[in-house]
């Protein structure tokens, strides 16, 4: 299975929403499922149950002089957990330029942890990422095998597409329309605009707008927890089969975007 970087070109899509949403059901169906929170807002901990964005992280870590690796987190799902951790901004102002030279650093801190053999188990990894574009994107997209985009269903997303697709030309893409509400018009007719310039790269599987997802997170318990039959919680579950059916192989991955069915 890939490594996903989940990125986005505006901001309120549902990014780390989803991060945590598809690192939990994998991690539920017995898979080896990695959350990444690559993002300085530091959010991701939250959606599995921590109550304050925690101080330590992937990046706090690193630019305190700490290990990386002891702050790692494991959800009660079984879901490995990496935040980015707390840096004010005079901290992010010194660090960045360490990320300028270096766009490869994340991906080798990933490759460094050990990680089950896939050929025993499906091996997942979710990357949350900052409102793109941005230098933390880009190398979340390093170091990624594939490319989520997530979008809303507006014409703001057809206006972006084209700089999206352009960003993630070296990668696999494939996209997903998150919030959709089917009884808008509007809705529908992007949709249908996205599917016609996306084609086999728009993901089948919308996930519907639900108000169970945002009281679920208020209740810092996880969706499927919350609202197990939930038009939400479905829509994830046929996401996550589709995207393992997607990329069920490293021909897959291999290939062109445009090249995979």
């Amino acid at each position: 299975m890939p490594s996903l970087a989940v990125i986005s070109l505006a901001g309120g899509v549902g990014r780390t929403t989803l991060t945590a949403a598809l690192a939990t059901l994998a991690a539920r169906q017995g898979q080896s499922s990695l959350a990444v929170d690559w993002d300085p807002q530091n959010l991701l901990a939250l959606h599995f149950g921590l109550e304050q964005p925690p101080a330590q992280g992937l990046a706090a870590n690193d630019a305190n002089g700490r290990p990386w690796q002891d702050s790692a987190l494991r959800s009660a799902e079984g879901a490995l957990v990496l935040p980015f951790g707390r840096l004010d901004v005079e901290q992010l102002r010194d660090w960045y330029p360490q990320m300028a030279r270096q766009r490869g650093w994340l991906a080798e801190r990933l490759a460094q942890i050990d990680r089950p053999d896939p050929a025993s188990v499906a091996v997942w990894t979710f990357i949350d990422t900052p409102r793109s574009p941005s230098l933390l994107t880009e190398q979340a997209m390093l170091a990624a095998d594939a490319v989520l985009l997530v979008l809303r269903a507006d014409p703001g997303a057809v206006a972006l597409l084209p700089e999206a697709l352009a960003m993630a030309a070296a990668k696999p893409l494939v996209a997903l329309l998150n919030g959709f509400d089917a009884s808008r018009p509007l809705q529908q007719g992007v949709r249908a605009a996205l599917q016609a310039r996306l084609g086999a790269r728009l993901a089948p599987h919308v996930v519907h707008r639900d108000e169970a997802v945002p009281e679920a997170f208020a209740r810092q318990v996880a969706l499927s927890d919350a609202a197990p039959h939930a038009q939400a919680t479905h829509d994830l579950h046929g996401l996550l089969r589709w995207l393992g059916g997607r990329f069920d192989s490293p021909l897959q991955l291999q290939l062109g975007a445009d090249d995979v069915g």
